[in-house]
């Protein structure tokens, strides 16, 4: 089935960020990330903006022409960023501070550095906070739910976690995870049990062809946006169904690809 929607797209494959209306609009804008490497991380900051975490750091960019707006390029191997409502911005990711463990940092409104908190660790890739003030960050096979100085609270884990992409809590106090080169989706209760997995390749169409699901975003009735990653390298667009639709209770709806502009989806924002 057809599905329309409009939204931001990390194409890896071909390293470029494209605005996409799946309807009739098609690709509005592509531009190069070459001097932006291994960006992995957006966020919606207002109507008109969206910050984007790259390997050296993040920038703002201007959603209705791709414009980059500001640039903060400090580090190397950040994998996760996020502006909080005082303004300040958290860059997670691996050795930022130099004593080779996992990292995030806060940096005030005039990103100057205010506040390390590290962990024993050699992985990590996208980070969300929570509404109990928690983070969450994707530790390659388990999920670890921990506290702003980094302690460990709760893990969720499930058989076939690798390289796990990105968690998020859900509204019903559940937590849903991308399971990466797992190639499905999982939702954990509050104790931290995994209650239902869907997305994977015996309950979708062969067509679709699970290979990483990466980045997802959850619509407000409900539905549920997954990037359906199909490896490094600009030619593997035409692998799979490169962005799949679920219903909120986890059965595939539709899904879209561009094969002849998209290689691998990994990221994706809704605009």
């Amino acid at each position: 089935m057809k599905i329309e929607h409009r939204f931001l797209a990390i194409d890896e494959g071909r390293q470029q960020l494209s605005l996409v209306d799946t309807g009739k609009e098609g690709v509005l804008w592509t531009r190069d990330l070459a001097a932006y490497p291994l960006a992995r991380d957006m966020q919606r900051l207002d109507s008109g903006r969206v910050l984007i975490g790259y390997d050296r750091g993040f920038f703002e960019l201007e959603i209705a022409t791709g414009t980059v707006a500001a640039v903060c390029e400090r580090w190397v191997d950040v994998t996760a960023v996020c502006r909080r409502p005082d303004g300040n911005t958290l860059v997670t990711g691996f050795n930022l501070d130099g004593t080779g463990g996992i990292n995030v940092l806060t940096l005030d409104r005039e990103l100057k550095l205010i506040h390390t908190a590290r962990r024993d660790g050699d992985y990590v890739r996208l980070m969300r906070t929570t509404p109990q003030g928690t983070y969450l960050l994707c530790m390659n096979d388990h999920i670890l739910e921990a506290t702003p100085e980094l302690v460990e609270l709760r893990r969720y884990a499930e058989p076939g976690f690798e390289h796990a992409w990105k968690a998020e809590r859900r509204a019903d106090g559940g937590t849903l995870v991308s399971a990466g080169y797992g190639a499905f989706m999982a939702i954990f209760d509050d104790e931290g049990r995994c209650i239902q997995r869907f997305g994977a390749q015996d309950k979708v169409p062969g067509a679709v062809a699970p290979f990483f699901y990466a980045s997802f975003e959850q619509l407000p009735d409900g539905r549920l946006l997954v990037a359906n990653w199909q490896g490094h390298g600009p030619d593997n667009g035409s692998k799979g169904r490169q962005l799949l639709e679920f219903s909120a209770d986890g059965r595939l709806q539709g899904s879209w690809s561009a094969e002849d502009r998209f290689s691998s989806l990994q990221g994706i924002l809704v605009v």
